[in-house]
């Protein structure tokens, strides 16, 4: 279910930029739906594209135009700037005043796409999830306004968050738990990206995977056991700032 939070943004805003990892583009059917409901136009933006192959990039591109307009971007090397700026200019074209809502999940980089978009630091960015606080009316044209709000866009635990590398490993009750279900989805997906981080051949089994990561790491408690909590936050951690280079539809 959508925050409150989020229907007044959207209820306010023309268009709405859905902001996604494109490590994990997915297509989020609720906000649609509640946007659709209310006439508002859809631009989803795929930050982070300097971290997936351009194959793959295409791909996601190609699934999500059946649909809706969609922007390859990165904020590091400030590529899709002028391509979303084309899309809103033509928009805003046909109305006086054009109020842009952006949503995205925390660490998706809504902060670092405001400032490549107004093209100078207004807002606060950081490699930690959530660092964005309140609410504010940026003016980016004389007739283009961005309407920032804190990032989390839906009501889902911290787990399913850090999945998304948008919750703070340390936080988490049981990281252990959490890094065994991303590296399922990693070995069923993107192993290559293990071996390439970790320089270890992945099991099938994730435990066995992270056990192996653990000793690869030497990370040990007293005893010469795998220290499992340690590394299961190494792994998210790795994950969330963009070191494990994985990938999936």
């Amino acid at each position: 279910m959508l925050s409150k939070k989020i229907r007044e943004l959207i209820d306010k805003a023309d268009i709405l930029l859905i902001v996604e990892d494109a490590r994990i583009p997915f297509k989020n059917k609720e906000i649609e739906e509640y946007a659709k409901k209310k006439g508002k136009k859809i631009i989803y933006v795929l930050n982070k594209s300097d971290l997936v192959p351009k194959e793959f990039l295409e791909k996601a591109k190609e699934e999500i135009s059946k649909e809706y307009p969609v922007v390859a971007f990165s904020a590091t090397k400030k590529e899709g700037v002028r391509e979303l700026m084309d899309i809103l200019n033509k928009i805003a074209d046909k109305k006086k005043l054009v109020k842009v809502g952006i949503v995205g999940y925390p660490n998706v980089g809504k902060s670092s796409l405001i400032n490549s978009l107004k093209k100078k630091n207004i807002t606060t960015t950081s490699p930690k999830p959530g660092m964005t606080r309140g609410k504010q009316l940026i003016k980016l044209t004389d007739r283009i306004f961005l309407i920032d709000t804190p990032g989390i866009i839906t009501l889902e635990l911290p787990d399913d968050l850090a999945l998304k590398g948008s919750w703070i490993p340390d936080r988490l009750e049981d990281p252990v738990e959490v890094a065994i279900r991303l590296l399922e989805k990693i070995i069923e997906k993107s192993p290559k990206a293990l071996e390439e981080l970790y320089k270890i051949k992945p099991d099938k089994d994730p435990v066995k995977t992270l056990e192996e990561i653990g000793n690869k790491l030497n990370y040990k408690v007293k005893g010469g056991e795998i220290d499992y909590e340690r590394t299961a936050r190494k792994i998210l951690w790795d994950w969330l700032k963009g070191y494990l280079k994985a990938y999936w539809l």
